[in-house]
């Protein structure tokens, strides 16, 4: 598969890198995470908790930025574990990871209508949700430039009105009390550190719009720089949701807890604040997902993966039918999930899915070290192969704890079961479907009959 192709055009900038990988991973469902974060850190040390799991998350980046830097394509990890691992499981492992994106939007969906009905009650949340992911998929249709520009605006307003917002309520803090607890670890902090590695979750997904950037180096420097931009902006938010609640297991059972720490900081001002960071970490997570999620599949449909239909371009060269069929699947799915409730068992699925990711990118790149010791790497990922394999054996743990996570009554498994649903059916369209579509795009050779 080719590095690069002609069919899209190097526009990006290096603040959309940043931009993007930032926003997909500042989700909505990070305010719930950060509650749980306080809840097991037992006190104002859910920052350290955040910033531990920070430092986890970094040598996961460096290994995307490496195999980034060998193969930048929009097909990403798809590239990398073929030339790693095997053809197979390499188109297994993409396909399942493809879905991932439609889990988060889903899950988030779910949790920003909630937002939207609080705010608004005369609205219902799924009208909120519709609305929302028609405007994110028109403006994605316009192609990547417009929707690398909305992405900056967004994410970077995020962000900075998240700190803004932390800061205010930290300088009225009563700091003679609260700096003793800062390094107050609880007794559950380790599981403090496993749930803050899902704040970051979705950084990655930068990858797939290596194509379009002006130089696929800016992706490692932009993945770098969100997730310190992630770490400052949710460590702060959960230092001050711990200083407003001090005991953070009030808050276990809201899907607005952000909306209730405004409303108990700041009053009215400090309510609709934390509704319009809501609403942008809507449109990084949606439009930013749509637009890295849709060159994936794109890339796969490139590959005779999926059907020819889906890796045609538009005039403004975007994937057209692979990004509506994204942004319909979200949608069903986030309608779905928004009247049964059941949305925890797609978090969980979507980490475990990411984590064991992440712990097959550590082995692909020490794999790639032995069978390609040639090949260039403007960047290089640290401590391999020591660390490579920690880092495969630590996520994979998360992993499989996320997915054992129970969900429902009886504690029943849903991810576990979903996702070997998931992967069984992965696997039999690759061992059934994809060569009949490989087969069925097959050139026709020219026969010259002997004179």
């Amino acid at each position: 598969m080719a590095a690069s192709t002609p069919d899209f055009k190097r526009v990006l900038p290096l603040r959309t890198a940043v931009s993007t990988s930032a926003g997909l991973a500042s989700a909505a469902i990070n305010f719930l995470a950060c509650v749980e974060i306080a809840e097991y850190a037992g006190g104002n040390s859910a920052w350290l908790a955040l910033l531990v799991a920070g430092v986890l998350i970094l040598f996961a980046g460096a290994n995307f930025s490496e195999l980034n830097g060998m193969y930048p394509s929009s097909a990403a990890i798809r590239v990398w574990t073929r030339r790693g691992l095997n053809d197979t499981w390499s188109l297994v492992m993409s396909l399942v990871y493809a879905t991932t994106v439609t889990f988060v939007i889903a899950a988030d969906a779910f949790v920003l209508g909630h937002v939207f009905q609080a705010a608004l009650p005369q609205i219902p949340g799924l009208i909120w949700i519709v609305v929302l992911l028609a405007i994110v998929t028109a403006i994605n249709l316009r192609g990547i430039r417009i929707a690398g520009i909305v992405q900056d605006a967004n994410g970077f307003f995020l962000l900075a009105t998240l700190v803004i917002f932390s800061l205010i309520v930290l300088l009225h803090a009563h700091t003679p009390l609260l700096l003793p607890r800062l390094f107050h670890l609880g007794p559950n902090w380790f599981q403090a550190v496993a749930v803050g590695v899902f704040i970051y979750v979705g950084f990655e997904w930068v990858t797939p719009l290596a194509e379009e950037f002006e130089d696929s180096r800016m992706i490692p420097r932009g993945m770098f720089i969100a997730l310190g931009l992630i770490a400052v902006g949710f460590g702060l938010f959960s230092l001050a949701l711990t200083v407003v609640f001090p005991n953070a297991a009030v808050l276990k059972h809201s899907l607005v807890p952000q909306l209730v720490v405004g409303m108990r900081a700041l009053g009215p001002l400090g309510f609709w604040w934390m509704v319009v960071v809501s609403l942008t970490t809507a449109m990084t997570t949606f439009n930013g997902g749509m637009a890295t999620a849709s060159r994936f599949v794109y890339a796969l449909a490139r590959e005779r993966v999926l059907p020819a239909k889906v890796g045609r371009l538009n005039a403004f060269l975007v994937p057209q039918t692979a990004l509506l069929i994204l942004a319909a699947a979200s949608l069903g799915l986030a309608i779905i999930v928004y009247l049964t409730g059941q949305y925890m068992f797609l978090i969980n699925a979507g980490a475990a899915v990411e984590s064991f990711m992440y712990a097959a990118t550590a082995i692909v790149v020490w794999n790639l070290r032995r069978r390609e010791p040639r090949t260039a790497r403007p960047f290089r990922s640290w401590g391999v192969p020591a660390m490579s394999w920690l880092m495969a054996v630590i996520f994979t743990l998360l992993g499989i704890g996320s997915m054992l996570a129970p969900s429902g009554e009886h504690g029943f498994p849903g991810p576990l079961v979903f996702l070997t649903l998931l992967t069984v059916g992965a696997y039999l369209y690759v061992r059934h479907v994809v060569p009949k579509l490989r087969a069925a795009r097959r050139p026709i050779k020219r026969v010259v009959p002997k004179l």
